[in-house]
C-alpha cells in the first residue's frame, strides 16, 4: 500500500507532529510512504520534526511554496510529483495541503482523506474546504466537537467524517522531560503554544497583572512562536512584574519544562483537540483553559474542574488563580490527568486507525 502524506509545512507544530509521528509509524510497518510537504524545508530552531523524519528514514518532497501567490506553481509541482510516482491512497493535513490535494489526487483517481485540526471561523477558508471534502473519500476530524462543527459550519456530510484523536507516545514524553531547562525553583504558570489571538495571547496578556499580584511567589513562563512574538516582547519590558515574565520563544525542551511547572495555562479561542493540553496531560500537570473543541474529549471527566465556559475570560482568570493557589489540588488533578491519557489516547493505538481507514478505502475501491 503505497501512502502519499500531504502537509502545509514542517515547522514545529501539533499538526505537524502529529503527521510526522503517521509518517514515522507507517514507514517502520514497512509501507512505502512519501511525505509531500508544500512549504520549504524548516530551518533551526523550528526543524527538530524535520531532524526526526530525516533520522528515521522517511522520503520527503519539499515544493517550496510559501505565498499565496505561488498556489498555481504548488499546483503543478504537486500534480508532476503524482504523475511521477502514483500513490495507492493519499492524506492531507491542514487547509492549504487540504485543497491543492483535493485538486489533484482525484484526477488520477487515487482516494484522498482529509484532515480538520481547528475550528476557525473564516468564510473563505470554509468555503473552499467545504469544496475540498467533495473530492475526499474521508476527512479526518481530532475531536467530536470538531466533527459536529464541520458537519455545520463547511456542511461536509457526516458519513465522510471520521474521528481519528491526537495520541502521545508516553515513553517518549517522559525521555523528553528529563532533558535540561534552567527553570528557576519558584512556582511556573506555562504557555506553550501559537502566539497568535486564537491560543489567546492577548487574553495573557490582558490578564497576566492580575494573576501574579494574586500569585505573588509564581513566575510566567511563555513558549512559542507566531505573529505576536514582538507585541509580546514588548508588553513584557512594560510589564510591572516583568522580572517575573520569561519570553522563551521556540523550544526544543518543552515536556522538561511542563514537569517542572505548576500549572499549563492555555486561554484559547477555538481549537481541534489541543497537543499542548495532551503533552501536559501526560506530563502529569493540570491545565486551566476553556471548553473549546476537543478539551471535554481530552479531560473527560476532569473537565470541570480544568476548564471554563467558553470565552469567559474571567472565570479563566479565577481559574488560573485558584489552581495556582492549591499546589496538593494541581498535584492530584495532574495525576488524574496522566492516567486518563495512559488509558484513553496512547499514541499507536490512533495511529492504527489512520492505517485502519486507508485499508478500508482500498478494499471499497
Amino acid at each position: 500500500m503505497r501512502i502519499d502524506l500531504v502537509i502545509t509545512e514542517l515547522d514545529d507544530g501539533g499538526a505537524e507532529r502529529c503527521c510526522a509521528e503517521l509518517a514515522i509509524y507507517l514507514h517502520r510497518k514497512g509501507y512505502p510512504i512519501r511525505l509531500i510537504v508544500i512549504g520549504p524545508i524548516p530551518k533551526p530552531p523550528r526543524n527538530e520534526i524535520y531532524g526526526r523524519l530525516v533520522a528515521t528514514g522517511v522520503w520527503m518532497e519539499f515544493i517550496g511554496a510559501e505565498k499565496w501567490y505561488q498556489f498555481s506553481t504548488a499546483l503543478w509541482k504537486l500534480n508532476r510529483l503524482v504523475a511521477r510516482a502514483p500513490a495507492e491512497v493519499a492524506q492531507s493535513f491542514l487547509w492549504h495541503a487540504n485543497v491543492l490535494s483535493a485538486a489533484t489526487y482525484p484526477r488520477f483517481k487515487i482516494p484522498l482523506v482529509g484532515g480538520h485540526r481547528v475550528a476557525e471561523h473564516r468564510a473563505i477558508r470554509n468555503r473552499w474546504s467545504r469544496w475540498a471534502a467533495t473530492k475526499m473519500c474521508r476527512v479526518v476530524c481530532v475531536s467530536d466537537s470538531l466533527a459536529e462543527w464541520c458537519s455545520k459550519a463547511e456542511a461536509i456530510p457526516a458519513k465522510k467524517l471520521v474521528v481519528i484523536c491526537n495520541g502521545i507516545d508516553l515513553g517518549r514524553i517522559a525521555s523528553e522531560a528529563e532533558l535540561p531547562s534552567e527553570l528557576r525553583k519558584q512556582p511556573a504558570l506555562l504557555f506553550v503554544g501559537r502566539l497568535h489571538l486564537q491560543k489567546g495571547i492577548d487574553i495573557l496578556m490582558e490578564h497576566a497583572e492580575s494573576i501574579l499580584t494574586a500569585l505573588p511567589k509564581h513566575h510566567l513562563v511563555i513558549i512559542g512562536y507566531g505573529p505576536f512574538r514582538q507585541v509580546v516582547d514588548s508588553w513584557a519590558k512594560e510589564f510591572p512584574h516583568r522580572d517575573r515574565v520569561h519570553i522563551l520563544g521556540q523550544r526544543p525542551d518543552v515536556a522538561a519544562w511542563m514537569k517542572q511547572s505548576q500549572l499549563l495555562i492555555l486561554p484559547s479561542r477555538f481549537e481541534g483537540m489541543p497537543n499542548a493540553v495532551l503533552e501536559a496531560m501526560a506530563i502529569g500537570i493540570p491545565i486551566a483553559t476553556l471548553q473549546v473543541e476537543g478539551v471535554s474529549e481530552l479531560l473527560g471527566e476532569l473537565a470541570p474542574s480544568q476548564a471554563v465556559t467558553r470565552d469567559d475570560w474571567n472565570a479563566w482568570r479565577e481559574l488560573v488563580i485558584q489552581l495556582g493557589s492549591t499546589p496538593d489540588r494541581c498535584c492530584e488533578l495532574g495525576k488524574m490527568n496522566q492516567a486518563r491519557v495512559q488509558a484513553h489516547f496512547q499514541l499507536d493505538s490512533q495511529l492504527q486507525k489512520y492505517e485502519e481507514l486507508y485499508r478500508v478505502l482500498l478494499q471499497d475501491k
